[in-house]
């Protein structure tokens, strides 16, 4: 089983936006997961059986299903750039974190 790390970004001055909908996790062998709402017009629901059939890790965050970005971008290409701007923030937390780590083990 996957080991995932949650994000979840600020909410907008003024906005209420639903955390799970700010949300995007990081796992131990490297997948980006976002929210399968994100696929468009299919509800979340459909996404999550689509993306199990293709043999897809789906994993569930604040009641919510989260799928593969690389996942979605092929399959449901309707926010693909949004997605893109998503993995390469998830990756500089990644690497932000990983070099905290390295440096507070150093001292």
């Amino acid at each position: 089983m996957e080991r995932i790390t949650w994000f979840a970004a600020d909410n907008p001055e003024k906005k209420r936006i639903p955390e799970w909908r700010r949300s995007c996790g990081f796992s131990d062998k490297g997948t980006v997961f976002v929210p399968a709402a994100m696929a468009g017009d299919e509800t979340e629901f459909n996404v999550m059986l689509c993306a199990q059939g293709d043999r897809q890790h789906v994993a569930i965050h604040l009641d919510h299903y989260f799928v593969p970005s690389t996942w979605l971008k092929q399959e449901f290409p309707k926010h693909l750039e949004l997605i893109e701007i998503i993995e390469n923030r998830v990756h500089l937390a990644i690497a932000e974190m990983s070099q905290q780590q390295a440096t507070s083990e150093t001292l």
